[in-house]
C-alpha cells in the first residue's frame, strides 16, 4: 500500500514538474515575441526560459505548434474572464455585443494577441479561437427564443465567427478609429437580424471592466 502511495506521489510530482515546464515555455515565448515580433526564434524561447533545447522539443514538435498552444492558452484566458461578464446580461443579443466587445477591446489592449490567433488552425477557430465557444452558445440560444430571424443557426454561428476573426485581426493590424468595436458589432447584430436603432442601443450599453487574474499569461507580453 505504502509503495503505491510512493508512486501515485511521484506521478502527481513528475506532472505538476512538466506542467511547470510547459507553462515556462508559454510565457517565455509571449515574452519574446513581444519583444522582437516575427524575428524570435526558438532559441530565444529556450534561453528565456533557461532549459535546454531537448526538453523544447519534449513539449512542441515544431514553432508553429508553441505558437498554437499559446494562442489556445490565451484564449481560454480571456474566455475564463469575459463569460461571468457576459452572464450577467439578460438577453442572447446583449450578450453577444457584451462578449464581441470585450474581446476586441481585448485585442486593442493585448494586440500582439491576434497575430498568435493566425497560427491556430480552422478546426481549433471553430470551437475556441477568441472565446467563440460562449458566442456560439449565445447566438444558439438567440435563434431558439427567435431573437435572431433572418438567418439559421449554422449561418449565424459562421457570421459570428468570421466578423470577429477579421476584425480582431484589423484592429492587430491597421490604426483604425476608436470606435470600431461598437461599429463591428453593430454590424454583426444587424447580421443577425436585429434592427439598426436596436443594434445601436445595445452596442452603446456600458462595457463592464476587463479584469484579468493575476496570473495571467498575457503579463508576459510587457
Amino acid at each position: 500500500m505504502r509503495a503505491e502511495g510512493t508512486q501515485d506521489h511521484r506521478s502527481r510530482v513528475a506532472a505538476e514538474r512538466r506542467e511547470k515546464t510547459r507553462t515556462k515555455l508559454l510565457q517565455s515565448a509571449l515574452h519574446v515575441l513581444s519583444k522582437k515580433g516575427s524575428q524570435a526564434l526558438i532559441g530565444d524561447v529556450i534561453e528565456q526560459a533557461g532549459v535546454a533545447r531537448g526538453s523544447f522539443y519534449n513539449y512542441f514538435k515544431t514553432y508553429d505548434e508553441l505558437l498554437v498552444a499559446l494562442a489556445i492558452e490565451i484564449n481560454n484566458e480571456l474566455l475564463g474572464a469575459i463569460d461571468p461578464i457576459v452572464q450577467c446580461c439578460p438577453e442572447p443579443i446583449e450578450r453577444i455585443s457584451c462578449g464581441a466587445r470585450l474581446l476586441l477591446h481585448a485585442v486593442i489592449r493585448f494586440p500582439q494577441f491576434a497575430s498568435y490567433i493566425y497560427r491556430l488552425p480552422a478546426s481549433a477557430a471553430n470551437s475556441s479561437l477568441l472565446g467563440i465557444r460562449f458566442l456560439t452558445r449565445d447566438v444558439a440560444l438567440g435563434v431558439m427564443v427567435d431573437q435572431f430571424q433572418r438567418v439559421r443557426q449554422r449561418a449565424a454561428i459562421d457570421l459570428v465567427v468570421g466578423v470577429m476573426f477579421s476584425a480582431a485581426y484589423s484592429l492587430a493590424r491597421d490604426v483604425l478609429d476608436p470606435g470600431y468595436p461598437e461599429a463591428i458589432v453593430k454590424a454583426m447584430l444587424q447580421g443577425l437580424g436585429g434592427g439598426e436603432l436596436e443594434a445601436g442601443k445595445i452596442v452603446g450599453l456600458p462595457l463592464p471592466d476587463l479584469v484579468l487574474p493575476a496570473t495571467s499569461i498575457l503579463q508576459f507580453a510587457k
